[in-house]
């Protein structure tokens, strides 16, 4: 065996850090931290048929009476959606229907009444309702308000017989396809503006036309016939419908917002607002601006066939609409002052050459001082000098007009002595459009929004949301943010579009109305205690034990100030008794800001504590582990870590228990994290090497060790030394049978049972023989070839292990497959023998044939075999019967023999063997008459 040399291996549980494959911390989705599931009981009003209008009227101290439009009745209920009285409104004709008298009849027979309009007057204590019944006629009802009740005092008819007919018929409101209106109080008439939704039937007698201003007479028998009116010419009726979705007020004008195709002809659709000035009766001053609300993609993908591949998208379709004052971290991000008025937009990407929205969400925000900038510098652009003419556009409206529109067709100058503004008095569509980007950065795929209410609570802009499955979304606005701050997500519990007329009331389009704090429905659907203090401050939200609750929900202690700290899980999960181990801590709320960390902070404000030992927090380590927050923040994770103290001699094994405390100072504002989570799954162990495989190798190395024991992958890290020298680590232990390990830096140490016995160096000195085939014999002849305990030899890409060495001298080895192309018998190549040890490779020439084929199968005689002369030229072929050798003749694909005179064949045949030495064919056996 030659010179030998007996050492000691040590297998040592040492402190090193783990590579980039090391274990991590398993995200927490931050999803799990809210439940959106969790019931909530709503105030509610069943109105007993489809709410169709909900009106709200208000004094100085907030809601006093709510009222509620559904088909032939009007509802008065209390703020707490109590009923108090019904109001008959149809059907028309019918004894029930008192204020029905009081118009006079137009039409033949019962007419149901539709409530299209349910307004309030903005001075007068007057409640106007507009219905399809006689062709679309409103009421006013004058309200009183006694001891705090309201009741209606007084009904007038808004028709007069005289002056309407079915050509002209100023007392014609709203038409049966949908009407938006806004009243606007001067001190010495209300005013409605008006957009119908029209097409030749409804345009055809009684027209209410498709934007009107009218104003109510003072006899309460109508509206002046003296109106001005927009509406679609005849042509278009029937192919360009304009749906007026809402309408509102802000200083000198009235806007509405419509969906209509792009232009006559077209099938595709877009958002349009209009601009009425309400100092003038005449609408030379309409403007009309395409609104455009769209996500832009970020983080386009290079391959558009993935699945997850983000795109631009434009929402054309607007479902609901809001205009209010933003809080004041919105107008900072808007740069505009939080006294600015903000239209906000519920938006749906719309299906193709269709206004029907798909389940595709945005809400942008158009901020109407530069609305109206944009409208007036459109202006400047169609009237001012030196401009090429341009379109008015309207052509639904009007003729084809081009600006500037003067006597002489040339441009306004705007520095002459006297400005001629005929130009700006002429309805037009602004050719900018106003391009705002969805706030919810398209987040809200797969949702379709019905309804928004915008209010701004202290700094914080809420968007209270209502979708087509009838769940309530409130959420904060902020600019282009890259998450979702969702403050609430409940269902309703009735299925259907939920449409919000107004907060705190909320409908659906079946009977039921509900009534919605602007401060949400509660604070039980967020999970932890950190979310939950983390919550808007004005929805009162504070920690009860185990759940988040409202101050009087809480029947013990609840805080607003501090959460304890969450331990989730932690690595690993085992030590030795005396290392030093490194243990990492996941979980939640172990910090209140990113910016302060109360492990740097005075000693004591953190500390970790595993059973009975102490674990000192390593700060720099803790953040060299902190994952960065995944996209769009959909999971996070903290990371703690900490290295054990050693144990005392009495430190005895079993479970233990991790322990984190956290104990930040009070802050003027906001939470700290205050207390401590228990998380048990530890246990201390004594690691034991049982046995070592191989117990020898070369003193050159290169020898795989696997050691087998008890508790070997317990602790952070790893080494194995042996005699002083560190064994490279193949990968990191495990509970198996063979355990291959290595670490650095000696902490706690356990010997090998046995020593490690260094042999001599193998050396190879040649193959033989110098050809081969798949599964022939080659033999290595060399020197301490014993020393090693795994050798394997590879032709260019195939390899296979050696058998054990018959000597020190000569080790056997079974040919690999190589895969041979068609009609190639024969490759030359490299015979590698790769033996253990830095230098242990050794290189030699060698021809390779197919492997031999028995023909049999053709139909070939016994004693044929293909290929068998190509390798007889460099190795031995043998050929026995009976197991007698007969001393072959190797012809082309035939051998051929002489049978031994001894031989005695038996009855049933004697078996044939050919091939090379110890590798056989065995052919079927040869008995008499049949030669072999």
């Amino acid at each position: 065996m030659g010179l030998s040399c007996c050492v000691c291996l040590w297998l040592l549980l040492a402190l090193a850090l783990l590579g980039a494959s090391a274990w991590q911390c398993p995200r927490i989705p931050y999803s799990s931290t809210r439940n959106f599931s969790v019931p909530y009981t709503l105030p509610s009003l069943d109105a007993g048929s489809p709410i169709q209008n909900v009106a709200v009227f208000t004094d100085s101290d907030g809601p006093v009476a709510v009222f509620v439009a559904i088909r032939n009745r009007i509802l008065l209920v209390s703020p707490e959606l109590r009923l108090l009285s019904v109001l008959v409104t149809g059907p028309m004709g019918s004894a029930r229907c008192e204020i029905c008298r009081l118009c006079p009849a137009i039409t033949d027979g019962p007419e149901d009444t539709d409530n299209v309009l349910l307004l309030l007057d903005p001075l007068e204590p007057w409640l106007y309702s507009c219905g399809t019944a006689q062709h679309g006629l409103c009421y006013q009802h004058q309200l009183e308000v006694r001891d705090g009740k309201v009741a209606i005092t007084a009904t007038h008819c808004l028709y007069s017989a005289m002056g309407n007919s079915p050509a002209f018929c100023p007392d014609c409101v709203v038409s049966p396809l949908g009407t938006s209106a806004t009243v606007v109080a001067t001190s010495y008439a209300s005013i409605f503006y008006l957009g119908s939704t029209i097409d030749s039937s409804v345009a055809a007698r009684y027209s209410p036309q498709s934007v009107s201003i009218r104003r109510l007479k003072g006899t309460l028998d109508g509206f002046s016939n003296d109106f001005q009116w927009l509406t679609v010419l005849p042509q278009y009726r029937d192919n360009y419908t304009i749906h007026y979705v809402h309408s509102f007020a802000d200083g000198d004008h009235v806007y509405f917002l419509m969906v209509q195709p792009e232009r006559p002809g077209s099938a595709a659709y877009h958002t349009r607002l209009a601009r009425l000035s309400t100092h003038e009766r005449h609408l030379r001053r309409y403007r009309e601006l395409v609104l455009d609300c769209r996500f832009e993609s970020k983080r386009r993908r290079r391959r558009s066939g993935e699945e997850d591949a983000e795109r631009d998208i434009a929402y054309n379709v607007l479902q609901a609409a809001h205009a209010a004052r933003p809080g004041a971290r919105l107008a900072r991000d808007l740069g505009i002052n939080d006294t600015d008025t903000v239209l906000f937009g519920a938006f749906a990407e719309s299906h193709p050459e269709s206004p029907v929205p798909q389940e595709n969400s945005a809400v942008c925000a158009f901020p109407l001082r530069l609305l109206n900038q944009a409208m007036e510098e459109g202006m400047k652009k169609c009237c001012g000098t030196g401009h090429q003419p341009l379109r008015r556009g309207l052509s639904f409206f009007q003729p084809v007009e081009y600006c500037p529109h003067n006597p002489q067709g040339l441009s306004v100058n705007l520095s002459a002595p006297v400005v001629d503004t005929s130009c700006w008095d002429q309805p037009t569509l602004v050719p900018a459009a106003s391009h705002k980007v969805d706030l919810f950065n398209g987040q809200l795929t797969g949702v379709l929004l019905t309804s928004l209410f915008v209010t701004a609570m202290g700094d914080v802009t809420v968007a209270h949301l209502g979708t087509a499955e009838g769940r309530i979304f409130q959420m904060v606005l902020q600019r282009s943010s890259s998450y979702l701050l969702t403050l609430s997500n409940f269902s309703l519990g009735e299925p259907g579009p939920v449409r919000a007329p107004c907060v705190p009331l909320t409908s659906t389009l079946r009977p039921q109305v509900w009534l919605l704090n602007v401060t949400g429905p509660g604070c039980r659907h967020f999970s932890t205690c950190q979310r939950c203090l983390r919550a808007e401050r004005f929805m009162g939200c504070g920690w009860c034990g185990d759940g988040c609750r409202r101050r009087h929900e809480c029947p013990g202690r609840w805080v607003q100030d501090s959460c304890p700290p969450v331990l989730t899980d932690f690595h690993p999960r085992s030590a030795p008794l005396q290392g030093r181990t490194r243990v990492t801590l996941c979980g939640m709320t172990f910090r209140s800001r990113l910016e302060t960390d109360p492990c740097r902070g005075p000693r004591g404000a953190c500390r970790v504590a595993v059973g009975q030992r102490g674990c000192t927090v390593l700060p720099e380590e803790s953040d060299s582990f902190r994952s960065l927050p995944t996209s769009r923040r959909k999971e996070f994770v903290d990371v703690l870590v900490c290295e054990l103290e050693p144990g005392g001699p009495a430190a005895l094994g079993g479970p233990a228990d991790v322990v984190l405390t956290v104990q930040e100072p009070p802050r003027p504002s906001g939470f700290r994290v205050y207390g401590s989570s228990t998380l048990g799954g530890f246990v201390f162990v004594e690691p034991h090497v049982s046995a070592l495989h191989p117990p020898f190798g070369p003193r050159g190395g290169g020898t795989h060790l696997s050691l087998h024991g008890k508790h070997l992958s317990a602790g952070s890290s790893w080494r194995v030394m042996v005699n002083g020298s560190e064994c490279a680590l193949s990968r990191q232990p495990r509970y198996a049978p063979a355990l291959p390990l290595a670490l650095r830096g000696p902490q706690q140490e356990f010997p090998a049972p046995v020593p490690f016995q260094y042999r001599p160096d193998p050396a190879v000195s040649a193959v033989v023989p110098s050809c081969s085939y798949e599964g022939s014999l080659l033999t290595i002849i060399g020197t301490h070839l014993d020393s090693v305990y795994r050798a394997k030899i590879r032709f260019e890409a195939a390899g296979v292990e050696c058998k054990d060495p018959l000597a020190p001298d000569r080790l056997l080895c079974h040919s690999p497959a190589f895969p041979f192309e068609s009609n190639v018998e024969v490759v030359p190549g490299n015979l590698s023998v790769l033996l253990d040890g830095a230098d242990g490779r050794w290189l030699f020439r060698l021809r390779y044939y197919s492997r031999p084929k028995d023909p049999r199968a053709h139909g070939a005689l016994s004693g044929q075999q293909l290929g068998l002369d190509a390798v007889a030229t460099c190795m031995n072929i043998t050929m026995t019967v009976g197991g007698l050798d007969c001393h072959p003749s190797v012809l082309k694909n035939e051998v051929t023999c002489r049978l031994p005179r001894e031989l005695r064949l038996p009855p049933a045949g004697a078996p044939v063997e050919v091939g090379t030495p110890r590798v056989g064919k065995h052919p079927p056996q040869c008995s008499p008459p049949h030669p072999c």
